[in-house]
């Protein structure tokens, strides 16, 4: 029964991350948050909220960390960071979590920005990419199909 229980869970080590399109090698932790700009209207005097409506603002925003490894060009090699002579023409990147075991996608951002890039080595240490990145809309599986 442990068996088949373990099966139904997904776990980081069945998860894979796209970066347009090319799967990062090694990724260590990934995490999204989607606001969907849920708003409330309170009452004269009430505590409660009287009603709630969308209508805010819809956002997409997230993080990845992910593992260099040798000559594979970092972030620059997926498209995801530009050249440094061209700065100016920073573009959209495609990010996409996809279950390795049934290739589910569970979730994908097609029009992501890159917005902060922290890199970190450190003595005898692992050379970890950390970025935030910051989207127009987040798709599940449901709104793919």
């Amino acid at each position: 029964m442990a068996n088949q229980q373990q099966s139904l869970i997904v776990t980081a080590a069945l998860c894979r991350l796209y970066i347009n399109n090319v799967v990062y090698r090694v990724t260590t932790d990934v995490s999204v948050n989607n606001d969907i700009g849920v708003n409330s209207v309170n009452g004269i005097n009430s505590p409660y909220p009287q009603e709630i409506y969308t209508g805010g603002t819809n956002i997409v925003k997230g993080s990845a960390s992910v593992v260099r490894t040798r000559n594979s060009g970092g972030l620059q090699a997926t498209g995801a960071v530009q050249l440094f002579n061209n700065l100016g023409a920073t573009n959209y990147s495609s990010l996409r979590l996809e279950d390795r075991s049934t290739g589910e996608t569970i979730w994908s951002v097609p029009k992501a920005q890159i917005s902060n890039i922290r890199e970190n080595v450190s003595k005898k240490g692992i050379y970890q990419i950390s970025f935030e990145f910051v989207g127009q809309i987040l798709y599940y599986p449901l709104d793919l199909s």
